[in-house]
C-alpha cells in the first residue's frame, strides 16, 4: 500500500509538471503571462479529474494538498531569497530617497487600506466558520489579506517594457520600484501574519485585555528571524567563498535554503523573512556572491510550474460566489492603494512629472510572491477556518491583474514619454 502511495506521488507531480508547461506555452502563444497558463492548468486539472471521477475527493486532497507541501515551502523559500538578490545598499543610495519613499508608501498604503475594507465588508459576507461576525474578528483575515495585497509582479512589468522598448526616466524609476516591492511586501506580510495569529491564538476578547503580549510576541518573532538570517546568511557567505563549480555552488545554496527554512518553522520564526534577511547580508557582503543568486536561479523553472500548477488546483469555483464581497474588496481597494499610495510617496518625495501621476498604475500585476505568501497563511492552523476563501480570494486576484495589469503598465509607459513612437522605431531598424 505504501508503496502505491509513491506511485501516485510521482505521477501526480510528472501530470504537474506537464499540463502546467504545456498551458503555459498556450498561454505565451496568446500573449498572457506564463503563469496565468500554469493556474489555468491547475483549475483544468482538478475539474477533469472530478469529473471522470479518476480519483476521490479525499484522496485528491491528500495528493495535492498534502503530500506536496514541501514543494510549496521550497517555491516560496527561493522566491524570497531571489527577491534579495539585487537589493545591494549602493544600489539603493543610488534609487535615491523618492524611488524608495514611493516604494515604501505604496506597499503601507495599500496594506492599509485592503484590510480596512476586509474587516469592514467580511461580516455582509458568508465566511467558513462563521467567526468574522464583527470588524474584530474579521481582523486576522483582514490582516493577512491587506499583506498579501502589497506583492506585485515584476515579471510581468518587465516583460511590457520589453516589448515597447521603453527607455527613459519613468522605466528606470518603474524597474527599481519593482525590485524593492516584493521585499518590501514580504515583511510587511510577515509583521500581518504574526499579529493575525496572535490575535487567533489569544482570542479577541484577550487581545483587548493583553495589548502588550499580543505586540510583544510578533516583535520578538521579527527579531529572531532577522537574528537567525543574518547568521545564516553570513555562515552562507564563508561557505560560497570556498565553493568553486557551479553545481557544486548551487548544490550547497539550496542546501541551505532549505535548512534556513525547516529551521525558522521548528523553532517558530517567519521562514520568509529569514531567508530574506539572509538574501540581503550575503549579497551585501561580497559582489561575488552574486554567483550564488545565479546559480539557484537556475533551479527554479520546474520547482516553479509545480509550484504555480499546484496553486490553481486549490482554486474553489464553487466558492466564488459566496467570497465575492471579499474578493471585489480585495481588488478594488488594492487598486487604489497602489494607485493612490505610490501618488501620496511622490507628493511627500517631491518627485514630480509622469512618476508622480502614472506610477501605481504599473504596479497592479500580481502573481508568485502573492500565491507563495497565500499558500503559507493557508498552511497556517491558526487561519484554518479562512483557507478557502484565502485561496479564492487570491488567486482570482491574481488571474485579473495578470490581465489587466500589462495593459495599464502599456498605458503608463506611453503616457510617460518613454516609449519610441512607430516612425523612431522603424528608422533605428533600418539604419
Amino acid at each position: 500500500m505504501m508503496l502505491l502511495e509513491e506511485v501516485e506521488l510521482i505521477f501526480a507531480l510528472s501530470i504537474l509538471l506537464l499540463v502546467g508547461y504545456a498551458m503555459g506555452v498556450l498561454a505565451k502563444k496568446v500573449r498572457l503571462p506564463e503563469v496565468t497558463g500554469y493556474i489555468a492548468a491547475g483549475i483544468l486539472l482538478k475539474q477533469l479529474i472530478f469529473v471522470f471521477g479518476l480519483m476521490s475527493e479525499a484522496k485528491f486532497t491528500r495528493l495535492f494538498s498534502l503530500d506536496l507541501i514541501p514543494i510549496n515551502h521550497l517555491a516560496l523559500a527561493m522566491i524570497a531569497f531571489a527577491v534579495c538578490g539585487g537589493l545591494r545598499v549602493e544600489q539603493m543610495k543610488r534609487l535615491g530617497k523618492g524611488i524608495l519613499c514611493i516604494a515604501f508608501v505604496q506597499a503601507v498604503v495599500t496594506f492599509i487600506v485592503v484590510s480596512v475594507a476586509v474587516a469592514f465588508l467580511s461580516p455582509y459576507a458568508s465566511l467558513t466558520g462563521g467567526r468574522a461576525t464583527s470588524f474584530l474578528n474579521a481582523l486576522p483575515l483582514a490582516l493577512v489579506l491587506g499583506g498579501i495585497a502589497t506583492a506585485t509582479a515584476p515579471a510581468a512589468t518587465v516583460a511590457v517594457i520589453r516589448e515597447l522598448r521603453a527607455k527613459g526616466p519613468f522605466t528606470t524609476s518603474l524597474l527599481a520600484t519593482v525590485a524593492i516591492d516584493d521585499a518590501i511586501a514580504l515583511l510587511i506580510f510577515a509583521f500581518g501574519l504574526t499579529i493575525a495569529e496572535s490575535l487567533l491564538t489569544a482570542g479577541i476578547a484577550g487581545a483587548a485585555t493583553s495589548t502588550t503580549m499580543i505586540w510583544l510576541g510578533p516583535l520578538l518573532e521579527v527579531l529572531g528571524s532577522v537574528g537567525v538570517g543574518a547568521l545564516v546568511g553570513i555562515a552562507h557567505h564563508f561557505v560560497a567563498t570556498r565553493v568553486k563549480g557551479e553545481i557544486e555552488m548551487m548544490t550547497v545554496s539550496l542546501g541551505i535554503i532549505t535548512f534556513a527554512s525547516g529551521l525558522s518553522m521548528l523553532v517558530g520564526l517567519s521562514p520568509l523573512l529569514t531567508i530574506m534577511i539572509a538574501g540581503f547580508v550575503l549579497v551585501n557582503l561580497s559582489r561575488r556572491n552574486q554567483r550564488v543568486f545565479t546559480s539557484v536561479e537556475r533551479i527554479q523553472g520546474p520547482i516553479f510550474v509545480v509550484f504555480f500548477t499546484l496553486a490553481g488546483t486549490q482554486l474553489h469555483l464553487e466558492n466564488l460566489v459566496s467570497c465575492g464581497i471579499i474578493g471585489s474588496a480585495f481588488l478594488v481597494f488594492r487598486f487604489f492603494g497602489k494607485v493612490g499610495g505610490a501618488y501620496a510617496g511622490a507628493v511627500m518625495a517631491n518627485v514630480r512629472g509622469a512618476a508622480r501621476h502614472y506610477l501605481g498604475l504599473a504596479l497592479l500585476p500580481q502573481a508568485g510572491v502573492a500565491i507563495g505568501l497565500m499558500l503559507v497563511a493557508q498552511e497556517s492552523p491558526h487561519l484554518s477556518i479562512y483557507k478557502c476563501i484565502l485561496v479564492d480570494v487570491v488567486l482570482a486576484s491574481v488571474a485579473l491583474n495578470e490581465l489587466i495589469g500589462p495593459p495599464l503598465a502599456a498605458f503608463a509607459l506611453r503616457r510617460s514619454g518613454d516609449v519610441p513612437s512607430m516612425k523612431t522605431t522603424r528608422a533605428s531598424k533600418t539604419q
